[in-house]
């Protein structure tokens, strides 16, 4: 088992190491048991199974205690430790991993001797793959609203608007898409073969007759399409200036962004100075990939996404948000997943973690672009990153009454900081 919720986990743990466990993340955090998680293989677990990550750095920041940053940890007395870790953790990981090696740097400078590469034993140690790497400067930029790409040490605002930031594909990435482009056969098929008794899903002729037209078309036009391994791709920043279709999706998203909204909008942007390796670069850069595909398609049928904005009376702001695409007019949203569960029969995981992706992401996400639209239904485009096989699907908006329960006790919750980020925005206008 690679993949899996925290549950799932610690189910594993104690039918295969003891009962007797905790589970240890970050100080005072209170872990969601239906957050998914990969697991890392250190040196007592042995060599990893094919698709599973090594471990070979310390897990433990104090031991015991407080893992290292990205890390959630499952402990047992007289057991070793299971090692997990996901991709939202890693990225909040690496600005603390940044001060802690910019803290290890200084500390070094002050004496010429050090230890060496050597563990306790006196032996080499080995080395773990690095989650991430310096970019150099000048850093590459692309303006949000044209899309003319510059370099400059520090960000310039273009277009009136702060651009995104950009970092070159590695090379071992690099080397991952031109495989992945070399072996892929893009294959549609219909959606209810993984859909059946999701929310959201709709059981109508009518709205499946158009997934299937879209499917249909896109496998033509993907297979005849020739394609090139993105060279740069989007670094990921959680800094924004207005509330987002995806800043309410779960409460820890809108927590975190409401608490620091105002400070990030008087704050000047600052360049980022480390992009991610590995599964997180790849998919970044698989999302990029797409886009670029997709805006070299050909047809009347497709189209790009158009900005959607709808007013959340709850919390009494507006949110927006772009879909990826429009066919035949109605909206198409992107999303990627590393396979599909019946690809895989013998993980029986990931029917779980499709479930609850499906339920706390993808389902939530068509709802509320749906608020923004005179739709009734939009299309969920879902690719898998490994085989190219991809499905679409037609949902409603089904999930949005759960959402709007949530916001209500947001509301009260946030009361102040909803009231500043609405004055700032009054302010503005």
């Amino acid at each position: 088992m690679i993949e899996a919720t925290l549950n799932e986990w610690k189910k594993w743990y104690a039918e295969n190491r003891t009962e007797e466990c905790r589970v240890i993340g970050k100080r005072r955090e209170e872990l969601d048991d239906d957050e998914i998680f990969i697991r890392l293989w250190n040196t007592q677990d042995g060599k990893p199974p094919e698709g599973g990550e090594s471990f070979n750095s310390k897990a433990w920041k104090k031991p015991g205690s407080t893992p290292a940053p990205g890390l959630v940890i499952v402990t047992g007395k007289g057991e070793p430790p299971l090692i997990l870790t996901n991709q939202k953790r890693r990225e909040e990981a690496v600005e603390e991993t940044e001060k802690w090696e910019k803290q290890k740097s200084e500390k070094a400078s002050k004496s010429k001797k050090t230890a060496g590469d050597k563990n306790g034993a006196g032996e080499k140690a080995k080395k773990e793959p690095p989650l991430s790497r310096y970019l150099k400067k000048p850093y590459q930029w692309r303006c949000r609203d044209c899309g003319e790409e510059f370099d400059a040490r520090k960000p310039e605002v273009h277009c009136k608007r702060n651009p995104r930031q950009r970092a070159e594909v590695s090379r071992d990435s690099t080397k991952w898409f031109n495989q992945f482009l070399e072996d892929v056969q893009w294959t549609y098929m219909p959606h209810l073969e993984v859909t059946t008794g999701l929310v959201g899903v709709i059981d109508d002729e009518e709205a499946n007759a158009l997934a299937k037209e879209a499917g249909d078309s896109l496998e033509k036009i993907l297979n005849g399409e020739d394609m090139s391994t993105p060279k740069y791709f989007d670094l990921y920043n959680e800094r924004t200036r207005y509330l987002r279709v995806s800043d309410l999706k779960e409460h820890s998203k809108f927590k975190r962004v409401i608490n620091r909204i105002a400070s990030w909008r008087v704050a000047k942007q600052k360049p980022v100075g480390k992009a991610p390796l590995g599964v997180i670069e790849i998919g970044h850069a698989f999302d990029e990939f797409l886009g670029e595909t997709f805006e070299n398609i050909q047809s009347d049928d497709w189209a790009k996404g158009e900005r959607v904005l709808f007013d959340c009376e709850e919390l009494g702001v507006s949110v927006g948000g772009t879909p990826d695409l429009n066919f035949k007019g109605v909206p198409v949203e992107t999303k990627t997943l590393r396979v599909f569960p019946h690809e895989v029969p013998e993980d029986k995981n990931q029917k779980s973690i499709f479930k609850y992706k499906w339920k706390r992401n993808y389902a939530k996400q068509t709802a509320l672009y749906l608020q923004g639209v005179d739709n009734e239904f939009m299309l969920l485009l879902l690719i898998s990153r490994e085989s190219g096989s991809f499905t679409v699907v037609p949902v409603c908006d089904e999930a949005l009454e759960g959402m709007r329960e949530n916001w209500v006790v947001w509301a009260e919750n946030y009361q102040t900081q909803l009231d500043a980020y609405k004055q700032l925005i009054a302010e503005e206008e």
